[in-house]
């Protein structure tokens, strides 16, 4: 299972969704265009404004600097991760920290 951890300013996913075999996975798919997309879009509003790290095993995007349009993009992620877990509560489980 995949588990998101939402807090003010970070988001925060461990795990794999275990939906098919691995490379066949469309939650785990979902939540890797999900992250991407919306990493790249408040990379190039301000790059400074985040802290993006995966070590393979953990994902972590962090706000660093106070920038409207940053938040509202993470926001956005939020609400798809938060969307994709209504749809697939076997794989995926979000914590709200906010």
């Amino acid at each position: 299972m995949i588990r998101v951890k939402l807090l003010s300013d970070e988001v925060i996913i461990k795990g794999h969704a275990n939906f098919d075999d691995y490379g066949k996975d469309i939650v785990c798919a979902a939540v890797s265009s999900i992250v991407t997309t919306c990493v790249n879009d408040m990379h190039i509003v301000n790059p400074k404004a985040l802290e993006y790290n995966d070590d393979g095993s953990t994902i972590s995007i962090k706000i660093v600097r106070n920038d409207d349009l940053v938040y509202k993009l993470l926001n956005n992620l939020k609400e798809l991760l938060i969307n994709l877990s209504e749809d697939y509560p076997k794989n995926i489980k979000v914590e709200r920290e906010d």
